[in-house]
């Protein structure tokens, strides 16, 4: 992993930027500086929005990237949009993007959620090989293993997970497709008539559940009638073996999410894990 500035951008990348676009106004912060990206909205001398997006993660850097090259052959799925990327520089780990309108919102909405529904279904069905040699129920389990070392949870929430979380038999001919992995409304853009899909630097193929453990923990505990409006969007609902993986993947969310919080002081992530534990243990009969 490559580490570079992330709070004043070093001249190199202003200089980049400036090749490309021209002469810009003031660069506006738009991200809460907690996490491993800086993102700065720009506006060139003919008027165009852009969006200067610098990583930390060399990783996080080319999976935005690649996703955004590779799997849109354009810039729209589903009937949502997703950035047009104008230049990339690896050597400086930055992305210039075009600056989609609307705004995420903290309100759930049930059209937001169909649209959300149909955009993912979409994108699920995108025909990516998956060149893993790892199978799929083998990676979840580890990725399990991994977070839960890193938690360092109560004797209680170990016994939890165990119960609850991933295990190989569950996932036996479960495959990979293109997910998204930070699928949740503060990477939705709204603008009351369509929506803009944001924020890929998570995505790769997984499992297709993985997409709704946050859209579980987050919103549909609070308004199902959201998680009827997106799996009307999807197409469909849960399969029974599905509704019992999706289970499975709301504990690694929460074992990654106390296990990241726990880290780095971050008290929301802390009571978002134990929130999607809870919801595990008490998990409803059906979604949507």
């Amino acid at each position: 992993m490559s580490r570079g500035p992330i709070v004043d951008l070093e001249p190199a990348i202003h200089e980049w930027v400036a090749g490309r676009l021209g002469p810009t106004g003031p660069w506006i912060r738009l991200d809460a500086r907690r996490g491993s990206t800086a993102v700065f909205g720009v506006t060139a001398t003919d008027g165009g929005e852009w969006i200067v997006k610098q990583f930390r993660s060399a990783r996080a850097f080319e999976q935005e990237r690649r996703a955004l090259t590779t799997w849109f052959a354009r810039p729209e799925l589903g009937g949502a949009r997703v950035p047009r990327l104008l230049a990339d520089a690896p050597e400086l780990a930055t992305l210039i993007l075009e600056r989609l309108p609307g705004v995420a919102s903290s309100e759930d909405s049930p059209l937001v959620h169909h649209a959300a529904g149909r955009f993912l279904a979409a994108l699920h069905r995108l025909a990516i090989v998956d060149d893993d040699p790892l199978p799929l129920a083998d990676a979840l389990a580890r990725r399990t293993r991994t977070w839960l070392r890193r938690a360092e949870l109560e004797p209680e929430l170990v016994r939890t997970v165990e119960q609850h979380g991933p295990r190989p038999e569950l996932f036996t001919d479960a495959r990979r497709v293109p997910c998204h992995r930070d699928f949740a409304p503060r990477n939705w853009l709204w603008d009351g008539e369509a929506l803009a899909i944001v924020d890929f630097e998570h995505a790769r193929l997984d499992l297709a559940l993985v997409d709704l453990a946050k859209l579980c923990v987050e919103s549909w505990q609070r308004r199902p009638d959201c998680a009827v409006e997106f799996f009307r969007g999807y197409g469909r609902r849960l399969t029974g073996i599905e509704h019992q993986r999706l289970r499975a993947v709301v504990v690694l969310h929460a074992v990654a999410s106390l296990a990241w919080g726990r880290e780095r002081g971050d008290s929301d992530h802390v009571l978002e894990g134990r929130n999607a534990l809870a919801l595990a243990v008490d998990w409803p009969a059906e979604l949507g």
